[in-house]
C-alpha cells in the first residue's frame, strides 16, 4: 500500500514566518522611522516651551532691577520621550544654562572714565546661554540673554526674542544691567533661578560713550535703537556694541546676580537704605548739593504717575559739632522740576504733614527731582558724613522711607 506525502503543516509554518518577517519590516519602519519624527516633535515641543522660560527669566531680571526684589523664574532644561513598550528611545536630552566669562563694560564722558557701578572698578558682564543637547532636531537654536535682550543664537544667524531695554527716554538714558555671577546648570529637570539686583548708581554725563560685549550684529542693534538713537551712534566690532550719545544723558548701572548677591552687595530693602525697592517702584537714584540746598534725584521705574503727597524728616546727622538742631530744620522743600515750594517749615523730628502742592513723579523712568533747602542763616552745617532720613506718602496711601547722604 502507498503514502501519500502531507505538508499542511509546512504551509502554516511559512504563513507563521511571513507574518513574523512583516512584523519585524513593520517594527523597524517604526523604530527608523516613526519613533524618531515622535521624538523630534516631543524635542520641538520642548524647544518652544524652553523659549517661554527663558523669556519669562529675562523679564524676571528685568523686574529685579527696577523693583529692587529679588524675583523667580524656572526652566525646564530636559526632555524626556514618551514611554515605548517595543520600540527603543535613545536617552533623555538633557540641556544646560549657563553664562559666559565676563567680559568689560567700558564708560567715557569728556575724557575721563566715570566710576558708574556701586562696586567700583572694572564693569564685567556675562550672557546667559540654554543650550540644548537633543538626538534628533538638530540645528536648534540656543537661547541667550545679553544687554537686556533675548534671543535665538542659530550659530549664523540671530533672532531676537524681545526688544531692548537698554536704551530708554528718547535715548536720553543707558541703563548698563551687568549680569556678573556665573551660573552652571545642567540636567533633565526643572530648575530655580532667582535674579538677586544690586545697588543702583546713577551719573549725568555730556557726550558719554558706552561699550558693551556683544554677539549681536550691528544692523541687529541698529534696528533694536531705531527709537532712540541714530544708525550712526551705533557701531559693533570685534564683539563690541559702541553707543554715542549726545549732549547730557542719565547712565545708570544696576547689577543683577543669578542665586547669589552681584558684585558690591544685594540692594537692600530696609527702610533705610539708600535706594529702596521702594513703594511705587519710585527709586531714589542721586543726590547732589548746592550750600545748604540738597537735591534728592527720584526715578519713577512704573509705568503710571505717581504723586508725593506729604512728608516727614524723622532723623538728621550733621556730622559737625556745636550745632543747634533746630539750626538744620529746612524750611523748604521744593519741587526741583518746576522750582515750586511744595512746603514750608518741615521740622526734623515732626509728623507726616500734607505737602501743600502734590509732587507729581512721571513713569517710565522720569526723573524728578526734590530740594530740600535747609535753614541755618546761609551758614553749611552738613560735612562729609552727613545724612538725613525722609519719608514720603504716595498717591494710594502707601510710604517710602530714604536715606539721603550728604555728597562732598
Amino acid at each position: 500500500m502507498g503514502f501519500r506525502g502531507d505538508d499542511r503543516a509546512v504551509s502554516n509554518v511559512i504563513g507563521a514566518v511571513l507574518i513574523f518577517a512583516t512584523l519585524i519590516v513593520l517594527l523597524s519602519i517604526y523604530q527608523s522611522q516613526v519613533v524618531p519624527a515622535q521624538n523630534r516633535a516631543a524635542e520641538f515641543e520642548h524647544s518652544n516651551g524652553v523659549q517661554d522660560d527663558m523669556v519669562e527669566l529675562r523679564n524676571a531680571l528685568l523686574t529685579a532691577k527696577t523693583a529692587g526684589r529679588t524675583t523667580f523664574a524656572e526652566v525646564d532644561l530636559g526632555t524626556r520621550y514618551q514611554t515605548r513598550i517595543l520600540a527603543v528611545n535613545p536617552p533623555p536630552a538633557s540641556g544646560r544654562l549657563e553664562t559666559s566669562d565676563p567680559r568689560p563694560i567700558a564708560v567715557s564722558a569728556g575724557g575721563s572714565t566715570p566710576n558708574i557701578c556701586p562696586s567700583g572698578g572694572t564693569i564685567q558682564t556675562r550672557t546667559l546661554r540654554f543650550k540644548p543637547g537633543y538626538n534628533v532636531y538638530q540645528n536648534a537654536p540656543d537661547v541667550v540673554y545679553e544687554n537686556t535682550v533675548l534671543y535665538l543664537d542659530f550659530g549664523d544667524r540671530q533672532i531676537p526674542l524681545t526688544d531692548e531695554q537698554l536704551v530708554t527716554n528718547d535715548g536720553n538714558a543707558v541703563d548698563i544691567t551687568p549680569l556678573n555671577t556665573s551660573l552652571d546648570l545642567e540636567g533633565l529637570d526643572t530648575v530655580s533661578v532667582e535674579p538677586v539686583p544690586g545697588a543702583v548708581r546713577e551719573r549725568e554725563l555730556t557726550d558719554a560713550t558706552v561699550t558693551l560685549p556683544t554677539n549681536l550684529s550691528q544692523s541687529t542693534w541698529r534696528d533694536l535703537l531705531a527709537e532712540d538713537l541714530p544708525a550712526s551712534n551705533v557701531t559693533v566690532s570685534d564683539g563690541n556694541l559702541t553707543l554715542q550719545t549726545g549732549g547730557e544723558i542719565s547712565v545708570a548701572c544696576s547689577p543683577l546676580g543669578l542665586n547669589e548677591a552681584p558684585a558690591g552687595g544685594e540692594r537692600s530693602d530696609s527702610t533705610l537704605d539708600i535706594n529702596p525697592a521702594g513703594p511705587n517702584d519710585v527709586e531714589l537714584r542721586d543726590v547732589s548739593r548746592s550750600g545748604n540746598e540738597i537735591t534728592a534725584q527720584f526715578n519713577n521705574t512704573a509705568d503710571r504717575n505717581t504723586n508725593f503727597t506729604a512728608v516727614r524728616m524723622p532723623f538728621a546727622f550733621v556730622a559737625k559739632s556745636n550745632v543747634d538742631a533746630a539750626d538744620v530744620d529746612p524750611y523748604d522743600v521744593i519741587n526741583g522740576n518746576t522750582s515750586q515750594t511744595v512746603k514750608n517749615n518741615l521740622e526734623i523730628t515732626g509728623p507726616l504733614t500734607p505737602l501743600d502742592t502734590d509732587i507729581e513723579l512721571a513713569g517710565n523712568r522720569t526723573r524728578t527731582d526734590v530740594t530740600f533747602a535747609f535753614d541755618n542763616g546761609g551758614q553749611s552745617d552738613f560735612n562729609q558724613g552727613g545724612f538725613f532720613v525722609v519719608t514720603v506718602e504716595f498717591t494710594n496711601g502707601a510710604t517710602g522711607t530714604y536715606f539721603l547722604e550728604i555728597p562732598d
